[in-house]
């Protein structure tokens, strides 16, 4: 090879290595200022926010309620009635309770670090009751341990059932949802895939021509002067998201102090309970399962509890038994069967929690 043919190869090398230097660069900034956003956009003043709870909805302008309604009953139809006009062309966010989804904290080695999406879902099956193609999930790494390294990743879950039918009847009641949320164990929100939206997160086709018409204008800018476009978004990203930082703090250590109370409240209700007999256990587990679900069976040996049964949801027996905090270790010891009647027919095995014993 003569010396003429390696010249570009060295000069391309520099250029090919600054680009993608750039282009990651850039997508850090991005990535960080949409954080800040959609964590304010939470406790927006302007934002109108559906908190989706079991059986009743509250929507809120950021923090002034607007109404509420029954999600079981035929109320969802009012949901735009109660948004006022002027709002309705605002963002709407969902926000899903804690008792409508579960959160663990798990631990995993340094090496899962460059495929946790992957690693996750394996993971699920392992930690929570419900496959990993049941739910939708997020998760967030918490820390790492100094000695060994390991991480520690916080992890939430919700079952896709739940999470299709908010946005099927807030879609059906002419709001879009943009974003689902779920508060995580620090009282931040994690957001779930954009996937959870399904068919309720669509972009007019006038809207789309506009930004293909606008990504080609920008590239056509770009080709023209790329040092002085780059210099700018970066001077206006970093103004941006300075900006942005008081107040996403202000609003954590609002959660923050929240938190605080909330756990203080349950550390006094934790001292004030004991271990039930074995019937207080058992009317426990009664008045744990929700409406509508049949108790065929139900067999106790020493702390092992298996539950044979029929429900609209199956899915939903296993969130409100793992909430209850009764029992723990919640597993399908059978295949879920649809019978003709409509009923699921399911068979959990669980353990009785002892009193004061930690909930895993």
């Amino acid at each position: 090879m003569t010396i003429a043919a390696n010249r570009p190869l060295r000069s391309a090398r520099p250029r090919a290595w600054g680009w993608r230097a750039l282009g990651w660069w850039l997508s850090e900034l991005r990535d960080c200022r949409d954080e800040l956003r959609r964590a304010l956009a939470l406790r927006g003043r302007r934002n109108i926010i559906v908190e989706a709870g079991e059986r009743y909805w509250l929507l809120r302008q950021g923090d002034k309620p607007i109404g509420q309604v029954d999600a079981q009953s035929d109320e969802t139809g009012r949901l735009l009635r109660l948004v006022p006009p002027a709002a309705r062309s605002h963002t709407v966010l969902v926000e899903i309770p804690p008792e409508r989804a579960l959160a663990k904290t798990i631990a995993l080695p340094a090496g899962a670090s460059g495929q946790l999406d992957r690693v996750l879902d394996f993971e699920i099956a392992r930690h929570f009751p419900f496959p990993a193609e049941r739910v939708y999930f997020r998760h967030r790494v918490a820390g790492k341990d100094e000695v060994s390294g390991a991480m520690r990743v916080e992890l939430v879950a919700v079952p896709r059932e739940i999470v299709d039918g908010v946005c099927a009847a807030l879609g059906g009641a002419g709001l879009r949802p943009v974003a689902v949320a779920v508060p995580g164990g620090d009282g931040r929100p994690l957001f779930l895939p954009r996937d959870a939206l399904g068919g309720a997160r669509h972009e007019p086709a006038s809207a789309i021509r506009m930004l293909a018409f606008a990504v080609v204008l920008a590239g056509l800018a770009a080709l023209a002067s790329w040092p002085l476009a780059q210099h700018a978004e970066l001077g206006a990203m970093d103004r941006e998201i300075a900006a942005l930082k008081p107040r996403a703090e202000a609003a954590l250590k609002a959660g923050n102090a929240a938190r605080s109370a909330d756990e203080r409240s349950a550390s006094i209700l934790a001292l004030r309970a004991g271990r039930p007999p074995l019937v207080a256990a058992i009317d426990a587990l009664s008045r744990d399962l929700p409406d509508g679900a049949w108790l065929l069976s139900l067999s106790i040996n020493g702390r092992d509890v298996v539950l044979d049964g029929l429900a609209p949801s199956a899915a939903a027996i296993a969130l409100t038994l793992e909430k209850s905090g009764g029992v723990s270790g919640i597993v399908f010891r059978s295949p879920i069967t649809r019978e003709a009647s409509g009923l699921e027919h399911f068979q959990l095995g669980a353990t009785l929690a002892v009193a004061g014993e930690a909930k895993p």
